[in-house]
């Protein structure tokens, strides 16, 4: 199966992986790569992966966010590691010979989508 090979091989290179909903409580959740099965046939299904910071930084983007500072600099930096997370994500998988590209869709912002596995 196509997301256990990609799990199995980015762990292999030094990420933590996980799947999706692995982590029951969210406030506690490791950093690290997540894995999702879109299991839809559209536009919108297929195997995604995000990026995920550590817990202590996502609280304090969510606060800011909520409390009306959406222009501190934690916000502007989570976004900056995202881009460049999901980057080099793809640029891993292109090495390991997937298919991968960035998914700047509202409904997946910096996630990867992977296309297809090695030949």
């Amino acid at each position: 199966m196509l997301a256990a090979a990609v799990k199995w091989d980015l762990a292999r290179s030094g990420l933590v992986v996980r799947d999706v909903g692995e982590e029951t409580d969210r406030s506690t959740a490791p950093g690290g790569l997540e894995v999702e099965v879109d299991g839809t046939d559209d536009v919108f299904g297929g195997l995604w992966l995000t990026w995920e910071l550590h817990p202590a930084v996502r609280s304090t983007v969510r606060e800011a966010v909520r409390g009306g500072r959406p222009q501190e600099s934690i916000v502007q930096v989570s976004v900056d590691v995202h881009e460049q997370a999901a980057n080099a994500v793809v640029c891993m998988l292109r090495a390991l010979g997937y298919e991968a590209e960035r998914n700047d869709q509202s409904h997946r912002p910096f996630a990867v989508k992977v296309l297809a596995g090695p030949s």
